[in-house]
């Protein structure tokens, strides 16, 4: 479960690399998620990917900050699958708005999806091997 946290979380850092470098590719994904079964998908993988952070956090570099993440992610996708049941309109809104703040903003949201992804690797990494050889 930790390998593939760790595989998922290496595509989470591309979403936010491309918002830091790509402003413009976050916004699209921004706006083209404002169908209420977006929604069910985004809501569906944070509650996957909450409990598989859940999961791994015994086995991980970090076991409780990551059991926390795990949670608060999970809690995340149940209020996103109740926002595609009853709030679309005002999510929609508030995609809008976060648009229209401009680049600077969508560069920061990418650091902090990038920072967030680069912590969950780092917890969930694979062990090294050592190289030391004895004798």
């Amino acid at each position: 479960m930790k390998s593939l946290a760790f595989v998922i979380t290496l595509v989470i850092m591309a979403i936010g690399a491309v918002g830091v470098v790509v402003p413009s590719g976050l916004v699209w994904i921004a706006q083209h998620s404002f169908t209420s079964g977006a929604f069910y998908v985004i809501a569906t993988a944070r509650i996957a990917f909450g409990l598989m952070l859940v999961s791994a956090a015994s086995v991980s570099r970090a076991p409780k900050t990551l059991r926390v993440l795990g949670y608060l992610i999970l809690i995340a996708g149940i209020t996103t699958a109740l926002t595609g049941l009853m709030g679309i309109e005002r999510a929609r809104n508030i995609i809008e708005w976060w648009v229209q703040q401009g680049p600077s903003i969508v560069r920061f949201t990418g650091l902090g999806v990038l920072a967030l992804g680069g912590f969950v690797a780092f917890a969930c990494a694979p062990a090294r091997l050592s190289n030391r050889k004895d004798g």
